[in-house]
C-alpha cells in the first residue's frame, strides 16, 4: 500500500534562502524549458519534415536535428524490441530529452549541483503536465515569474515502515 505525506516545512533562515535560491534556478529552467519547446515547434512548423528547405532534404537523425516533440536533444533513443521483434517508439517525448539533458546542465551550470536530481526532474514534469493540460483544451503554458512560480516538489522514499510523524513535523533524511 502506498502512502503520501504532505509535511509543512519550518525551515530556519539558512534553509528559507537556499530554498528561495532553489525556486529562483527552477523558475529559470522551467522558463528554459518552455522556450525550448516553443522554439523547437516553430522551427519544425516552418521547416516542415524537411532539414533544409532550399534541398528540401528529408529530415533523420542521421542528417540533421528537428525535433517533431519540440525540445533541442537528440529525439532518438536505442529502440527495443517487442516480441514480434519489431522497434518500439524509438522517438523520445520532449520530456525525457530535456530530463535525460539535466547532468548536461549541471555541469555546464555548476550551481544546479546544488538541487536534487529529483527535483529538477518533477520541474519537467510540470511543464509537461502545463503542455498535456493545453491539449486538453486548457490555456497554453506561461513564463513564470516570481510571484506565479513559488513552490518544488521533493520526493521523499522512506523505507522504514515505522516511521511516523506529527501533521507539521520536520522532513526526516
Amino acid at each position: 500500500m502506498l502512502t503520501n505525506y504532505v509535511y509543512k516545512l519550518r525551515p530556519n533562515q539558512t534553509e528559507s534562502s537556499k530554498m528561495s535560491a532553489w525556486i529562483d534556478m527552477l523558475r529559470s529552467q522551467y522558463n528554459w524549458n518552455l522556450n525550448d519547446r516553443i522554439t523547437q515547434y516553430n522551427q519544425q512548423f516552418i521547416q516542415g519534415d524537411y532539414c533544409c528547405i532550399k534541398t528540401k532534404a528529408e529530415a533523420s537523425p542521421l542528417t540533421c536535428f528537428v525535433s517533431k516533440s519540440g525540445a533541442t536533444g537528440n529525439p532518438w533513443k536505442d529502440s527495443k524490441f517487442d516480441k514480434e521483434g519489431k522497434a518500439r517508439n524509438p522517438r523520445r517525448s520532449a520530456a525525457d530529452i530535456q530530463i535525460t539533458a539535466l547532468p548536461e546542465l549541471k555541469i555546464a551550470r555548476p550551481w544546479y549541483a546544488q538541487i536534487d536530481a529529483t527535483v529538477l526532474q518533477q520541474n519537467v514534469k510540470r511543464l509537461d503536465t502545463a503542455y498535456k493540460n493545453f491539449f486538453d483544451g486548457r490555456g497554453f503554458p506561461k513564463f513564470k515569474n516570481r510571484s506565479n512560480f513559488t513552490s518544488f516538489t521533493v520526493r521523499i522514499q522512506v523505507k522504514n515502515s515505522s516511521f511516523r510523524a506529527k501533521k507539521y513535523g520536520s522532513v526526516v533524511k
